[in-house]
């Protein structure tokens, strides 16, 4: 697992195809290798536990070309 470290954080608003908004927070993280990214988590999932394993994967994802092998 990779550690991250976030850097910022927004309440962001966008507009569905139906024309109805929908509040999310866009989270941007940096990795221990220095990739960085950002991620938008929706309103209904901004709990503790699922903002870690969200982060965690965007993280795992970001630093996938350090985590291959070469022989």
């Amino acid at each position: 697992m990779p550690k991250y470290t976030v850097t910022d954080t927004r309440e962001v608003s966008t507009l569905t195809q139906a024309g109805t908004e929908r509040k999310s927070y866009r989270v941007w993280l940096q990795t221990e290798h220095g990739s960085s990214g950002s991620v938008d988590i929706p309103v209904d999932k901004w709990t503790p536990e699922s903002v870690k394993e969200i982060l965690q994967a965007k993280a795992t994802d970001l630093d996938l070309a350090f985590a291959l092998e070469v022989e």
